[in-house]
């Protein structure tokens, strides 16, 4: 399991660490500068450290810098113990000399805090500092379903084999750590580029007297993630492909947009799939 350290003495860098281990990282957080440097034998053995530079200098040492480069002493530090260990300096400085020395330091990363980066900003430079390589910058999909087990499947076949896409989020399939449906949905959404709905005809539904004939709609759960993506990512992104197989009610809210009618199966319907997501891929 890769080990990350993150030393930051910001509270708020939490919610960085409980993400990292949703991710599957064996991730620690150091909460002071002097405890950073006297664990430094055990920080070098990890294999990517996260280094904020302003923090609390350790009381027995003085710089007329403060407190806004005490992180460059664990840098050196580190640095003196294992010259090739990925560091990524995530720090609110501003120094342009400073930030310069960093990004010209071999295995080393910069990234701003004042740019207010996204989760997924972050993580793509924590992929970045750890050497790996992006799956050819190809987009993080998630699939929304209801009972159709062919389908869903058919579809992570299809983006994933034959589009290339790194392996697609399905909620169920992901651990649940505690935490709520909601939960869940929140935290994986922050990792995925686009969503796509697989309306099928699930549930029946009719009018009170039951005097019409039966129809069938999606599960309320696809209609509310439905809504739920696209409000996250915006109607006119095109980052939400809604999917429908056969005779169903579709949501009246909606009306006008388009939907890939894939009744005759996802490959039959391959071509309009790849058309739609040319725009944003």
């Amino acid at each position: 399991m890769t080990k990350i350290v993150l030393i930051d003495d910001d509270y708020a860098s939490e919610i960085l660490l409980e993400n990292l281990g949703f991710r599957g990282y064996d991730a620690r957080r150091i909460n002071s500068a002097t405890t950073a440097l006297q664990a430094i034998d055990d920080i070098v053995k990890a294999d990517l450290v996260i280094l904020d530079i302003i923090m609390e200098r350790p009381s027995n040492e003085s710089s007329i810098s403060g407190d806004r480069t005490t992180g460059m002493g664990i840098f050196k530090a580190l640095r003196e113990k294992n010259v090739t260990l990925p560091v990524l300096v995530f720090s609110a400085i501003n120094d342009k000399d400073l930030i310069n020395a960093l990004i010209h330091t071999p295995h080393t990363e910069f990234l701003s805090k004042w740019s207010a980066p996204s989760l997924k900003d972050i993580l793509e430079k924590i992929d970045r500092a750890l050497g790996k390589s992006p799956e050819e910058n190809r987009p993080k999909a998630f699939i929304v379903h209801g009972h159709d087990k062919t389908e869903k499947l058919a579809l992570k076949d299809f983006l994933q084999n034959t589009l290339g896409f790194p392996e697609p989020i399905i909620l169920h399939e992901q651990p649940s750590l505690g935490r709520t449906i909601i939960e869940k949905l929140e935290d994986y959404t922050s990792q995925v580029d686009l969503a796509f709905v697989l309306l099928t005809p699930d549930d029946i539904m009719g009018p009170v007297d039951g005097t019409n004939d039966e129809k069938r709609h999606a599960r309320q759960n696809v209609i509310f993630e439905l809504g739920y993506f696209l409000g996250v990512f915006g109607r006119s992104s095109g980052r939400v492909v809604l999917l429908y197989k056969g005779k169903l009610e579709l949501p009246n809210d909606i009306s006008g947009v388009i939907y890939i009618d894939i009744s005759n199966g996802v490959d039959a319907a391959s071509e309009i799939i790849r058309k739609e997501l040319a725009h944003v891929i």
